[in-house]
C-alpha cells in the first residue's frame, strides 16, 4: 500500500534557493520478483516546467540507505521525478526471501520499484555498489535507460580496487568465512564495532593525519553523516552484508561498457579509497561520449562532501541533454 503527502514549504535549500516547490510525495512497499518486499519513495514537483526530463532513479552503496543521495533527491526534485529505495535487507525494505544478493537481484528490485513508482524510463544514478547495479540494470532492461549517473563506484569487483592492496580480495574472503561460519557471534560483535561515536572519532583522527585514508573525509562532511550511516550497519543483518558483498565481488559489468548509448555522467573522488580514480576514469574511457565531474579531495563519500557541485552538475546533466521540450 503506497502513502502520498503532499510537501509544501519554502526551498531552503542550502544553495539558497528562496523559491517555494510544492511537491508530491509517495512512499510504500513494492513485492519484487521472489517475494521480497522493497521500500521505496518517490518525489516529484506538482507541477513540472520542463516535462522532457526523465525521472532520476537512485541506488545506493552497500550497507547505505539512501543518506548519501538525500541532498540530490532534496534539489533534483524541485524540477522531475526522484525516486529513492533501500536494496533487500537494508533500511526499510525487508529481509529476502531467497538468498538471491546478486546484482541481477538487485537490478530487478529496481524494475519492481520503477513498475511500482510508474517509471517506464529514467536516468539512473548508483553510488558505490549502485554502480554495478545500474549497469547490470542496463544489461537487463536498455530500453528503460535514457542516462547514467556512476558516482563513486566500479564497474567490477570492488574488494580488488580497495586501496589497492593485492590483498584485499583474499581478507575478503576469509573475513565472509569465518562471519557466516558463526553469524550470532559476528553479530555482536558487528553491532558493538558499529558504534557512532566511536567512529567519528576514529575519523576525525584519521582525517586530521591524512584525507586519504577513510571512506569519508571527517574535514568535509557533517557528523550525522558518520552517525547515520554506522547506525544503519548496527542494526542490519551481518549475514546479509557478506553475502552481498561476495556477490558483488563475483559480478563485472565490464562487457557492458562499450554498448552503452545513452548520456553519461562519472561523478570520481579524488581521493576515494574504495573506487580509485584510475578505476573510474577506465570506465568513462569506455563509455561512449561520457562526461566526468572530478571531486578535488573528494573520498568515497563525495556526494555529501561536495553537495553543492554534484547537485549543481547533475542538474546541468539533465537540463543539458533532456531540458528541450
Amino acid at each position: 500500500m503506497l502513502k502520498t503527502d503532499i510537501a509544501y514549504e519554502p526551498r531552503r535549500f542550502f544553495l539558497g534557493s528562496a523559491d517555494k516547490v510544492k511537491r508530491e510525495v509517495i512512499s510504500g512497499y513494492v513485492e519484487s520478483f521472489d517475494g521480497t518486499h522493497i521500500w521505496f519513495r518517490k518525489t516529484y514537483p506538482v507541477k513540472k516546467k520542463i516535462k522532457s526530463i526523465p525521472p532520476l532513479v537512485l541506488s545506493n552503496g552497500i550497507g547505505t540507505t539512501i543518506r548519501y543521495w538525500r541532498y540530490v533527491e532534496d534539489y533534483i526534485s524541485r524540477i522531475t521525478e526522484v525516486v529513492v529505495w533501500d536494496y533487500r535487507g537494508h533500511g526499510r525494505s525487508m529481509q529476502p526471501k531467497t538468498d538471491d544478493l546478486s546484482m541481477t537481484a538487485c537490478a530487478k528490485d529496481m524494475k519492481a520499484v520503477c513498475d511500482a513508482a510508474e517509471i517506464s524510463s529514467a536516468v539512473f544514478g548508483g553510488f558505490s555498489m549502485g554502480v554495478q547495479v545500474i549497469l547490470e540494470f542496463f544489461r537487463l532492461y536498455p530500453g528503460m535507460v535514457k542516462g547514467l549517473i556512476p558516482a563513486l563506484g566500479p564497474y567490477e569487483h570492488p574488494a580488488k580496487y580497495f586501496l589497492d592492496f593485492p590483498l584485499s580480495e583474499l581478507i575478503l574472503k576469509i573475513t565472509a568465512k569465518l562471519v557466516l561460519r558463526n553469524p550470532k557471534r559476528a553479530q555482536k560483535i558487528w553491532a558493538s564495532l558499529m558504534t557512532t561515536s566511536f567512529a567519528f572519532r576514529l575519523g576525525k583522527s584519521i582525517g586530521i593525519i591524512s584525507e586519504r585514508l577513510f571512506f569519508l573525509n571527517p574535514l568535509l562532511a557533517h557528523v550525522d553523516d558518520f552517525t547515520e550511516y554506522f547506525e544503519n550497519l548496527r542494526k542490519m543483518k551481518i549475514e546479509v552484508f557478506f553475502k552481498m558483498a561476495l556477490s558483488a565481488q563475483e559480478h563485472s559489468a565490464q562487457d557492458v561498457l562499450d554498448k552503452i548509448n545513452v548520456p553519461t555522467l562519472a561523478i570520481i573522488g579524488e581521493n576515494d579509497i574504495f573506487t580509485p580514480k584510475y578505476v573510474m576514469l577506465r570506465m568513462a574511457q569506455k563509455i561512449k561520449n561520457s562526461e566526468v565531474l572530478i571531486l578535488p579531495k573528494g573520498s568515497h563519500g563525495g556526494l555529501v562532501e561536495y553537495a553543492e557541485l554534484v547537485c549543481l552538475r547533475i542538474e546541468k546533466f539533465l537540463k543539458d541533454h533532456f531540458g528541450s521540450e
